[in-house]
């Protein structure tokens, strides 16, 4: 009688253990791989000659405007920050936007479920030390971030 209840315990154990493994491994699919350095590289590139000597980080936004008739339609930022200024970002007039585009669009191929590739916003942004973070954002499309240009009056 002991001996059918220890066997009981440990096959329940067991399935707990197996349908643990699986919800782990279910999750663990839904979690994007890491991108491919070399698109990462390719994306740094595309903006990079526009850069000051002197950067704190820079970053590109690839965000989704207005959708019109179910067609989605993308614009791309370019920004920089430089030690002790604003965090809001200057624009960078040297960038690839077509470039940058495209390689922020393959990334979609590491985002397992179709749900999460439909995001309004991606942002790359890396750090003068060679650190990137890459962020999606799945809320309406800000404006774009760059500081605006000031206008003296007379």
């Amino acid at each position: 009688m002991k001996l059918k209840f220890v066997a009981a315990v440990i096959a329940a154990g067991l399935m707990a253990s197996t349908g643990y493994a699986v919800a782990q491994a279910k999750a663990d699919a839904d979690k994007p791989e890491p991108p491919d350095p070399k698109v990462i590289e390719t994306i740094f590139a595309a903006f990079a000659g526009g850069l000051p000597e002197k950067w704190d980080r820079a970053w590109v936004v690839v965000a989704e405007k207005r959708a019109e008739k179910g067609a989605r339609d993308f614009y791309v930022e370019c920004l920089f920050s430089v030690p002790g200024a604003s965090s809001l970002g200057k624009p960078n007039p040297s960038c690839d936007r077509k470039i940058i585009f495209e390689e922020v669009w393959s990334l979609n191929k590491n985002i397992p479920s179709r749900e999460q590739r439909r995001w309004k916003a991606a942002t790359l942004v890396f750090t003068a030390d060679g650190k990137f973070e890459l962020s999606y954002d799945y809320e309406e499309a800000a404006e774009p971030t760059a500081e605006k240009k000031k206008t003296k009056k007379n």
